[in-house]
């Protein structure tokens, strides 16, 4: 077996706090030695996942997990939240407020008339598309392409749960943490993202058109290509944080390991779509519990790996969750499960990986009674 685990009882909590506090995560570049075509092929062949729930699971799944902080759902563009109970048999219909401005649904952020359709299998429903949005917002954005709108042609402004015609009394500070739509009820108008999560929106509609272009292409051929130039420079300006990487860990479980690339790898959209250079989307994610590190709500990571970087060789702390059984599963940065078995972990869990590369790797776990499912992020240094 390429891994073992041994159980460890409760030692020294706060002397692990601290070896926390300090550690980091480093970006690695993926297929770094390939390029145009070739580069495009082996990131669909290591990323695109051949399995992705079914589009009600997937919903359901964003709704108490992913995007649930504290009981409470963000949407994407404009921050809005709700509260879920914990407990709610039927978060989608909850959530929905019957079709209420601010009620919550699913928004396909690669829209589903350019290509995320029904009839396109897993396109419809892969997690990487998919962010809670205000009903209004959500309307609002309809299938219009991202872009930066000028504030004089600003049609509808929205923040939370406010929506206003004119933003001509607010300090450029507080306009930026506002989503914005030109040519609203219009066929051609522009949607454009609240700051924050502008490289957010960049990374995932990346993600999109790399691994279902085909679908893409045959709904409009140009619909990415318009965007391309911005889609970089928001990538690029609005670097990866470690709620985003969370998420698409999240996300990842259930999609046979697969992360969303160009969230790993701060280099690869340049790579791919810009001009190959590196800026600074590349940045250190911490794996620390510090709230400074996040840009929006934080997320406290449920499991601690230490130390990390590691040689394979481990401490998996799931003190802040439950003791159990659990299916460990582990997989390279590119995409390939070196281990996969069902361990009863308890809080502090010895790992030994001796036959871990060099690189990044993910950890996912599912507790095997209640379902719910954590992961993780660790860098292997031979």
């Amino acid at each position: 077996m390429p891994c073992y685990i041994r159980c460890v009882r409760r030692l020294r909590p706060l002397a692990i706090f601290v070896m926390i506090a300090i550690t980091s995560v480093i970006h690695a570049q993926i297929h770094s030695d390939l390029s145009g075509d070739e580069l495009q092929q082996a990131v669909v062949n290591s990323y695109k996942p051949q399995f992705v729930e079914i589009y009600s699971n997937a919903r359901t799944l964003m709704y108490r997990e992913i995007y649930n902080v504290n009981d409470s759902v963000e949407t994407l563009y404009s921050g809005h939240k709700l509260y879920l109970p914990p407990n709610e048999e039927f978060p989608i219909q909850y959530l929905a407020m019957n079709a209420n401005d601010d009620g919550i649904n699913t928004e396909h952020i690669y829209p589903r008339s350019k290509g995320a359709k029904e009839e396109y299998g897993n396109a419809f429903s892969d997690l990487h598309n998919l962010a809670p949005a205000r009903w209004e917002v959500n309307s609002a954005r309809s299938n219009f392409p991202f872009g930066n709108i000028n504030d004089s042609q600003t049609e509808r402004w929205y923040k939370c749960d406010l929506s206003m015609e004119t933003a001509s009394e607010l300090s450029n500070d507080i306009i930026s943490q506002y989503s914005e739509v030109e040519g609203l009820g219009d066929f051609n108008g522009t949607f454009e993202p609240r700051e924050e999560v502008k490289g957010d929106v960049a990374r995932s509609m990346m993600y999109f058109y790399t691994m279902y272009r085909q679908e893409a292409i045959r709904e409009d051929d140009d619909f990415f290509s318009d965007m391309q130039e911005t889609l970089i420079q928001w990538h690029n300006e609005d670097p990866v944080d470690s709620v985003e990487m969370e998420r698409t860990l999240l996300k990842a479980i259930v999609q046979d390991g697969k992360a969303n690339p160009f969230i790993l790898d701060c280099t690869l959209g340049n790579r791919m779509y810009g001009s190959g250079e590196e800026f600074n989307a590349c940045s250190n994610l911490t794996t620390a519990i510090d709230d400074s590190i996040f840009g929006g709500e934080a997320i406290e990571p449920s499991i601690k790996i230490y130390p990390n970087p590691n040689n394979g060789i481990f401490t998996l702390d799931i003190s802040d969750i439950s003791p159990g059984n659990y299916k460990v599963d582990i997989y390279m940065m590119s995409g390939l499960l070196l281990y996969s078995l069902n361990e009863n972990l308890d809080y502090f869990n010895s790992i030994n990986l001796w036959n871990a590369r060099e690189g990044l790797h993910i950890i996912h776990l599912t507790n095997l009674q209640s379902g719910r499912k954590y992961s993780g992020l660790f860098k292997v240094v031979k």
